[in-house]
């Protein structure tokens, strides 16, 4: 009974309860939103059963039997979404839904007992063009989405988005009047009383740790997707780097060694930490990552990067690429931003020159911890929860009324 006197539920591609479902940015939301009494419970649109791949094949196979645009983008389909809520229809009705995935089926969107709501971090065009999606899903298929997903959006209460760049692309792409539109940076994808177990601990130790003045810059790399996160360039400008008197570590948590293309397993230097469980393994991982002093994710696509929310949480820095909205999850005075195209050369000399300067990286590092909370989702979740609170559906315009123009609106900043 969180908002107006109706219920409010979080929906997401797969269980909003399970903390695997979209890099857990459901379940956190979920569970911030809960502690404040926000949110009444997550759906479970699972899709992990058989039955699933089963259709995805089927429905692949008519398209190529049909002369159809190629195979791909079924989750993005009328069919997948329809299956995908009809647990679940009877349910929503009457209800406020927040839909952490860009598509709601079209009976729910035709639905006007419900009050729609959109939480995330870009759109599709943003996805298909950005991400390379485009070139797996047939150009029908897409086009097709995205007329549902402007049709979604012309439908809802409110956007709310986690970066400028995404809300840009909703009012530039789709047509949105602005004032539908808000920017909400999501928070870190850490459960709470690990957090402040982990802080806890951190605020109770007698003696620091040896002051960064004396010993090598600790460098952490995490993450699985080596490519698009860039660990491939982070590995070239290191060794670069190095060869030019930089003489600190890099430690990889996340990614498969064997996966990189073999010279660069070879990178001295480096510790592979492979694949930690959060779940299982939660203060191992929090503690691998809070132990360095720079965190490097040089990106070539980034829709926002919950990572480096993470990051500042442990207080760390963070070099990372200004690339889609990835600069909007970083506090301005605890990282360095490069451009998405720069150089090994150039990354090598970033790195050569914060080598150099301990002090500007322990200030960065002070700043972080300074605003560690702001980058939980107990921070966000406040931001969230007075948005969904202060509007309710709106008011068809009369006649003559003219829409606001992206000049004449106010977003939400960023930083809060």
């Amino acid at each position: 009974m969180a908002v107006r006197g109706k219920r409010v539920l979080v929906a997401a591609v797969g269980d909003a309860n399970n903390p695997i479902t979209w890099s857990g940015i459901p379940y956190h939301m979920l569970q911030a939103g809960g502690a404040i009494g926000l949110f009444d419970e997550g759906l479970r649109l699972a899709t992990h059963k058989r039955i699933w791949t089963i259709r995805r094949y089927a429905w692949n196979l008519r398209r190529i039997a049909t002369a159809a645009d190629g195979p791909g983008g079924y989750q993005y389909s009328d069919d997948f979404l329809e299956r995908l809520w009809t647990s679940v229809r009877e349910h929503v009705r009457d209800a406020v839904v927040v839909s952490c995935f860009q598509l709601f089926p079209p009976s729910i969107v035709a639905d006007s007992t419900i009050e729609k709501w959109f939480c995330t971090d870009m759109t599709l065009t943003q996805l298909f063009r950005d991400y390379g999606l485009g070139r797996s899903t047939g150009r029908n298929a897409a086009e097709q989405a995205l007329k549902r997903e402007r049709e979604g959006y012309d439908k809802a209460v409110g956007i709310i988005m986690h970066s400028q760049w995404a809300a840009d692309s909703v009012v530039r792409d789709y047509g949105i009047p602005a004032d539908k539109v808000h920017v909400v940076v999501a928070g870190a994808s850490i459960e709470s009383q690990v957090y402040d177990h982990w802080e806890q601990r951190v605020l109770r130790r007698v003696s620091q740790e040896q002051e960064l003045v004396d010993r090598p810059l600790r460098l952490v790399f995490v993450g699985k997707d080596w490519r698009r996160k860039g660990l491939d360039r982070l590995l070239r400008a290191f060794v670069l780097a190095r060869n030019g008197g930089f003489n600190g570590t890099l430690r990889v948590v996340g990614c498969d060694r064997r996966s990189l293309p073999a010279a660069l397993q070879r990178t001295g230097g480096v510790e592979w930490c492979g694949f930690v469980d959060k779940g299982r393994d939660a203060l191992r991982f929090l503690d691998l990552i809070a132990e360095c002093d720079l965190a490097c994710h040089l990106s070539r696509a980034e829709a926002g990067g919950i990572a480096q929310r993470e990051f500042h949480a442990l207080g760390l820095a963070i070099l990372g690429t200004d690339v889609g909205g990835a600069r909007a999850h970083r506090l301005s005075d605890a990282s360095v931003d490069v451009p998405a195209d720069a150089s090994d050369e150039f990354l090598a000399e970033q790195l050569v020159a914060l080598g150099r300067s301990p002090q500007r990286v322990c200030d960065m590092k002070a700043a972080a911890w300074r605003h560690r909370r702001e980058c939980l989702w107990s921070a966000s979740i406040e931001k969230l929860a007075s948005l969904l609170r202060s509007r309710g559906p709106r008011a068809e315009p009369g006649p003559g009324a003219r829409p606001p123009t992206v000049t004449e609106a106010t977003h939400e900043s960023p930083n809060g």
